[in-house]
């Protein structure tokens, strides 16, 4: 069912309002996160409290299930104060997203979202191994990487490859699925200290390891979206397209971030050498107006291919790959936009932003290893590119 432009409306108008109203408790916490690795308690409770862990999830299972273009918008301003935050909301947000639609009914579906919403943490990437037992349970072994929000979860969804008992792979005839998503408890898992990194430094997305814990079917669910139990029109796209409105508003928050730091202290410094503040300067002003009309164009580029993506899935039409690989690119393209804007920032931030308390320094850490996922990979081009050209890409992504 789709959303008359008053409902539309409202709902944008109440998310934005609920964003802008965590962006202090976000700002006062966020040095705290980055040193500590993780997110501030105080600032997952402000996101909790809001709604935003609820944000992306069916309303079946006390979601909310906001429209991608909105939730583009949210996790913009999110971002746009602190990008781990942005990040984390945008993480803790999908992940349930994903497990309360594609849960069967029954006990799992009861156990995770039955007391209270849950906190879950996830990792797309099948990186552990998932062997079929006789009585239709898995037995999870292996290391997953990047679960951001990991310490503060009560479960994480974790993706594996399926193997048989013998070590082979399952054919058609074994009944299996070759990979399988799995809701395990988090007290089950070995969480990792190994988030050391450059940039999204409090995100907190450590590593954990599995060893021999077994799940009940019940906790699992199919890889890669599409079959949905429950939920919205957005829920019947494949996870790489359900995930697209998350990396747009980081990627979107960052630029918007960067843009309004130079904006302010760093542009009204005076150099070495020079008479006037930088932001006096003819051609840091022609460069400025630049990149900032780069900024609106990716975002009404963002806007305009998910308005346009929800209102064919509430049309009832089907998804088709050429369709998810142009949703992807866009992110993609995007993503690579808005790092040559906080590159720019960065560059005209001058000594000050050589800085590691620097806050321009901070969020051109940030976005740097937020470009580095593998959603956000330039093979994005490459699969739009060959759906217009009528070839068929190679692989999912």
């Amino acid at each position: 069912m789709s959303r008359t432009a008053i409902e539309r409306q409202r709902e944008r108008s109440e998310w934005i309002e609920r964003a802008e109203s965590v962006g202090p408790i976000l700002a006062a916490h966020a040095e705290t996160s980055a040193r500590a690795k993780t997110l501030a308690a105080e600032t997952v409770s402000a996101l909790e409290d809001a709604g935003f862990f609820a944000f992306a999830s069916p309303k079946e299972v006390g979601g909310h299930d906001v429209h991608p273009a909105t939730q583009v918008e949210a996790f913009e301003l999110l971002a746009a104060v602190d990008v781990s935050s942005g990040w984390v909301a945008m993480i803790q947000a999908e992940t349930p997203g994903m497990a309360g639609s594609h849960l069967s009914d029954g006990i799992g579906l009861d156990a995770v979202f039955g007391n209270g919403f849950p906190r879950i943490a996830g990792t797309a990437n099948p990186e552990g191994v998932a062997t079929a037992l006789p009585d239709g349970s898995f037995k999870l072994n292996g290391r997953w990487s990047f679960a951001s929000g990991i310490r503060h979860c009560g479960w994480v969804l974790a993706n594996s490859v399926v193997i048989k008992e013998d070590g082979s792979r399952p054919t058609p005839e074994d009944g299996l699925p070759p990979v399988i998503g799995s809701v395990v408890e988090q007290s089950r898992v070995i969480v990792e200290d190994s988030w050391d990194v450059m940039g999204l430094e409090g995100t907190g997305s450590c590593h954990y390891r599995m060893s021999d814990v077994v799940v009940d079917p019940a906790f699992t669910t199919p890889f890669g979206g599409v079959h949905s139990n429950r939920g919205g029109p957005w829920f019947v796209n494949p996870t790489v397209t359900f995930l697209s409105p998350g990396h747009t508003g980081i990627a979107l928050g960052s630029a918007k971030r960067a843009l309004e730091l130079l904006n302010g202290e760093i542009g009204n410094r005076t150099r070495f050498t020079q008479t006037g503040a930088v932001a006096d300067r003819g051609a840091f002003q022609r460069d400025y107006g630049e990149k900032y009309s780069q900024y609106e164009a990716a975002r009404a580029y963002a806007l305009a291919t998910l308005d346009e993506a929800m209102a064919w899935r509430e049309a009832g039409e089907p998804t088709t790959p050429a369709r998810d690989a142009r949703i992807r690119a866009m992110v993609t393209w995007v993503t690579d936009a808005c790092v040559d804007i906080v590159r720019f920032c960065h560059h005209h931030g001058g000594g000050a932003a050589a800085f590691t308390s620097s806050p321009l320094q901070r969020v051109f850490r940030d976005i740097i290893v937020a470009s580095q996922h593998i959603y956000v990979a330039d093979t994005a081009y490459e699969r739009t590119g060959a759906f217009r050209l009528g070839r068929q890409p190679p692989g999912l992504l």
